[in-house]
């Protein structure tokens, strides 16, 4: 994966005569150069919030699950691991991009979010991480296959609106607002116990007992 640069994944060429398509920039650069997968960066992001029209609060939201996401795979890189930087925090910014289209008109936002990076990014790996954010039907191995899909659940289970929580916190505001039946509680209780999986899997992993942590500039630090 690389992250997309117009100058280089674009002609001057290609620019003018995709002006008036339906596709951004980089969903352009994806279908002429098929042998590259290609890694939206923040503008890039960005652009895809307007298309998709996210709402502010979301924006917000996306931006902290994105930098909790970044803090996590920073310090991965650090202790060795191979895992991207920018499609993690890609993956972060754009894990809520069908949240809107979903509340007022229904569907699974994961899913659908899903679907729209991969026709905007054709970036399989990214367009995984946004599917599953909220559930992950597989055993939660955070290695250096699966680290993107692990970052942004957990991530987005620290992230409360615009601001960072314990996983106990975000399970009950999630319990308030969507609890509504027993069945609506229960897949809210399974995700939870998902994400207390994955806190100690990436603790381990990390060297780092990250409920005490939230990410300043980068870094995971103590709260």
């Amino acid at each position: 994966m690389v992250l997309f640069d117009p100058e280089k994944h674009l002609s001057p060429l290609s620019l003018v005569q995709g002006a008036n398509d339906a596709f951004l920039p980089l969903a352009r650069a994806a279908r002429v150069n098929p042998g590259l997968v290609l890694i939206p960066g923040d503008e890039d992001c960005k652009a895809l919030w307007e298309r998709y029209s996210m709402p502010e609060h979301i924006r917000d939201h996306s931006a902290r699950v994105a930098e909790m996401a970044e803090a996590l795979v920073r310090r991965a890189v650090v202790l060795g691991m191979k895992v991207n930087v920018e499609a993690v925090r890609a993956a972060g910014l754009l894990h809520d991009l069908g949240k809107a289209w979903s509340i007022s008109r229904g569907g699974n936002h994961a899913q659908l979010g899903a679907a729209w990076v991969m026709r905007e990014t054709r970036n399989a790996p990214i367009a995984r991480a946004v599917l599953f954010h909220v559930f992950w039907p597989f055993p939660e191995k955070c290695d250096e296959a699966h680290f993107m899909i692990a970052a942004v659940i957990y991530a987005d289970k620290r992230t409360l609106h615009d601001g960072f929580v314990s996983l106990e916190d975000r399970h009950a505001d999630l319990l308030e607002r969507y609890g509504v039946n027993e069945a609506a509680r229960g897949r809210i209780q399974a995700a939870h116990m998902q994400g207390v999986r994955i806190e100690e899997n990436l603790s381990r992993r990390l060297g780092l007992e990250l409920h005490d942590h939230v990410p300043e500039q980068g870094r995971l630090v103590l709260r």
